[in-house]
Parts: structure tokens; sequence; C-alpha cells
């Protein structure tokens, strides 16, 4: 975890990926960016409209795993794991069943939804629709990516962190009252120097409302996508390969990108326990 931001240095995009992985990643990122056209990160106006419901997923383990509402070979039901949040939580659902795959019986609930924050109720109400999501799914974990649109469109200042932060604090309290264990996402830096500085601030006030809520860890992701000196870097080397993790926008991930950070949590959660 660094201290201080600093200049970036300019997007590349690694031009001697290898072909498949290539192809991937510019569809996952195509339709990320998508959703992040002109406009998208400030939401748009109207009236809050829920998603449609997600198709729930019982992730594999190394041998099959048993349908939801069944016990597995050690004898336990499947944990049920609902992800909500904005594009980023979108990503996850993509590469989440197969991160954690060694995890035993696992059944996913993907609910995120583009262009959604904590600051924008009159078009998304997140604390409404954490609710009742709860109430359907009725989860043993809730995996939480969310705050990019807020930090893309806060001002960043410490009235604003402590304002949102009380946001934060707010959507928690609702997962307290069903008893959940909540995982909470902090964002990766941004290729955009101000932008980068908001997401750093908007994560120390979502991890702070975290070390204060019932059952709460946060997970930071900064130092995964993060260069030597904490700053927006778009590739890696991966498993000895150079690997593009970050899409064109300077923001989402791309397929391996997702998959490095969905490995990254399926850690986490199973070190928590």
């Amino acid at each position: 975890m660094v201290a201080s931001m600093r200049q970036f240095p300019p997007f590349l995009w690694h031009r001697h990926t290898p072909r498949t992985l290539q192809r991937l990643s510019i569809a996952l990122t195509a339709g990320l960016i998508l959703a992040l056209a002109p406009g998208a990160w400030a939401g748009k106006k109207g009236a809050a409209r829920q998603p449609e419901p997600a198709r729930q997923v019982a992730a594999p383990s190394p041998q099959a795993c048993p349908p939801a509402g069944t016990s597995g070979a050690s004898g336990q039901p499947p944990q049920k794991v609902l992800i909500v949040g904005d594009s980023f939580a979108v990503g996850l659902g993509l590469t989440m069943e197969q991160s954690l795959r060694t995890a035993g019986p696992v059944v996913l609930a993907s609910r995120g939804k583009t262009s959604t924050g904590l600051e924008s109720p009159h078009f998304y109400d997140w604390e409404k629709a954490l609710a009742d999501f709860l109430i359907a799914e009725k989860p043993d974990i809730l995996l939480v990516m969310l705050g990019g649109n807020d930090a893309k469109n806060g001002r960043g200042t410490p009235q604003w962190s402590h304002d949102f932060e009380a946001k934060a604090h707010r959507f928690l309290e609702i997962a307290g009252r069903h008893k959940v264990r909540v995982y909470w996402v902090g964002l990766p830096p941004m290729r955009e120097k101000s932008f980068s500085q908001r997401a750093w601030t908007a994560n120390e006030a979502m991890r702070a409302a975290c070390a204060t809520a019932t059952s709460c860890r946060f997970i930071d992701s900064w130092d995964l996508f993060a260069d030597k000196s904490g700053n927006f870097c778009a590739k890696k080397t991966v498993a000895g390969k150079a690997v593009a993790l970050r899409g064109k926008d300077g923001v989402h991930f791309t397929a391996a990108g997702c998959k490095l950070l969905t490995d990254h949590i399926a850690t986490g959660m199973t070190t928590a326990r």
C-alpha cells in the first residue's frame, strides 16, 4: 500500500499478447466500455430501474459440485455468494465462479448494475436494491465492488470522503441486519491521475466503513494493479508472461485482469474463514 499518489506512465496496449487472450480481453473490455459511454459514469435521470433476475450458477469444485440446496462430499450445503455493485462487480461475476472452484460447493448470484453508485439513488437506489436482494437470495456471503462512479464524479474533498463513508456505512448496516458476511473489494488505480486520487480517497472511506461494520472485511486491490510506485499500470507479468490487465479506457479490467482479481478475492475469502 502506498502513502502518496504519483504521475502514471502512459497507457500502452501490449501488441504481443497471444491472439486468443487478446480477442477475449477486447471482447470483455468493449462490453464494459459500452456501459461507460459518455454520460454513463454520471448516471441518467429518471426512475430507478431494478436489474432483471440473474441466473444462479453453481461453481464447480474438483469433483462435480452438487445442485443448489444439496450437500457436497463434506456433507455441508453450498455457500451462497451474492455479488453486488457497479460495472466492476459485473466483471467479477464473469470470473468469480472459476476462481471459487476449489472452495467447495458454491452458488453465485450476480446482481451488478452498470453506471450506479451510492450517490445516485435517483437513478438506482442501492440501499433499497440491496435489501430486496438479501431477502430474495438469502446469501451467506455478500461480495461488494462499488464506488467507481462515485469516485469519478465526486469532489474527493475531506467532507466528501466523510459523507461517502456515511453512505457506505448505511449500506453495510443493511447487510448487518441480515447477518451476512461481507467482503468489500477496493478500487484499483486509474490511468487518469485525478480520478485515481479520488479512487484512493473513496477506498479509504469504504475501508473505514467496513472496519466499523458487523462482519465486514475490506479486500484491497490497489497493489495488484499498480507498479512499484503505486501508480496505474496497464500490464504485468503473470505466470512468466506479460499480460494486459486493464482496458483501453484505463478503468476496467481485461479478462485476464478480472481473473487475477477474483483469484485474489477468493484467496482473501478463504484466509478469512
